[in-house]
């Protein structure tokens, strides 16, 4: 057998490759499930998971922006000590959050909580969550310029919200929007019980 050398140039490419990206591209799209569960691996923004970011965005080519503060000198109605959660991924393809996961109190903004209870009285939701895991849905978007999919979830006296914008090829946007609420549930481990008035549908006009 004989063998056959690799021209330098071709090697130096090689190397480069190894040592700047790992040879791991990001158009190499990852099709299976979110984990719903605990978080593993690198947690980012304080409470979530780089890896499941990266699957669902179907790159690592992003920059992140968020953290989770506690309040300074008091507790919140429901004996918890977070002010609010936010964590938020941007690429150079969107103009805005490629990714956003929020968490938020109750009554922060009426207008922002009634969503949840409206939309689940006008029906027609790609997926509606049990009601022992609280009230709330997802929905995927309807135009191409529309957020691949969004979802709500308030549990106990928090509403949790995460949207994703781009339709990466071979997620279910929608999936990967709850089991990213999901994950946030659990990492978070706020008080399940809720303290806060609930919110109401808004009337249809």
């Amino acid at each position: 057998m004989t063998s056959r050398r690799i021209p330098r140039y071709v090697a130096g490419l090689l190397v480069s490759c190894l040592v700047l990206t790992g040879c791991q591209p990001d158009d190499s799209k990852n099709t299976s499930p979110l984990p719903t569960a605990s978080v593993t691996g690198k947690v980012v923004c304080g409470f979530a998971s780089q890896e499941s970011f990266v699957t669902a965005l179907g790159t690592s080519d992003f920059s992140l922006n968020g953290s989770m503060p506690d309040l300074r000198g008091s507790k919140n109605p429901d004996g918890s000590k977070l002010s609010q959660a936010g964590c938020s991924a941007f690429t150079k393809d969107a103009p805005l959050e490629a990714l956003k996961i929020s968490v938020r109190l109750l009554n922060a903004a009426d207008r922002w909580d009634a969503v949840v209870p409206s939309k689940l009285a006008a029906g027609g939701l790609d997926f509606v969550f049990p009601t022992d895991e609280g009230l709330g849905f997802a929905t995927a978007g309807k135009n191409a310029d529309d957020d691949a999919a969004q979802a709500h979830l308030i549990v106990g006296d928090w509403h949790y919200f995460v949207s994703i914008h781009p339709h990466v090829k071979g997620r279910d946007a929608v999936q990967d929007a709850v089991a990213l609420i999901r994950q946030t549930v659990t990492q978070l481990n706020l008080p399940k019980t809720g303290k806060l008035p609930r919110p109401t549908a808004t009337p249809s006009s």
